[in-house]
């Protein structure tokens, strides 16, 4: 991802955020609260002012087909507002806060490019503080010894 884009947030391997390298007056904003809280509707009030997009941050939104107990937004909610990291894969596929970060990463990234701010918006804190703080890099488990 383009280190250019993402001064508010911070990797591992990149601390560098002069001014030199924010986007001037690209907001990154963050809404994060358990279920149930309004998060939804008041980024979807919030991007539709702002003219951004909202990037999930559910770790259950993600899978398709799991839309009861989720609080996945709506249809026509969606189709106001562009969501990303919605039914992105499959109950039965692997996804994890690693794997989210670096998908997020390259949406705001994207975004920034465009000149169009970014609402990251759920409940998992896990996933948050991966794509704001990174992630530490480790070898994959051998379900071998697992």
């Amino acid at each position: 991802m383009d280190d250019r884009f993402v001064c508010s947030l911070p990797s591992m391997k990149s601390n560098d955020c002069s001014n030199e390298s924010k986007p001037p007056g690209i907001p990154l904003v963050v809404i994060g609260s358990p279920t149930a809280t309004g998060k939804t509707r008041l980024a979807l009030q919030l991007a539709e002012s702002l003219g951004a997009e909202i990037v999930n941050a559910d770790s259950l939104q993600v899978y398709r087909y799991l839309d009861i107990g989720t609080a996945k937004p709506t249809r026509e909610e969606r189709n106001r507002v562009r969501h990303h990291l919605i039914d992105v894969v499959n109950p039965d596929e692997e996804y994890n806060a690693a794997l989210y970060s670096e998908q997020a990463r390259g949406i705001i990234a994207k975004l920034a490019g465009e000149g169009r701010p970014a609402l990251v918006v759920g409940g998992t804190g896990l996933y948050i503080r991966a794509l704001l703080q990174g992630i530490i890099d480790t070898p994959p488990v051998d379900e071998n010894i697992r």
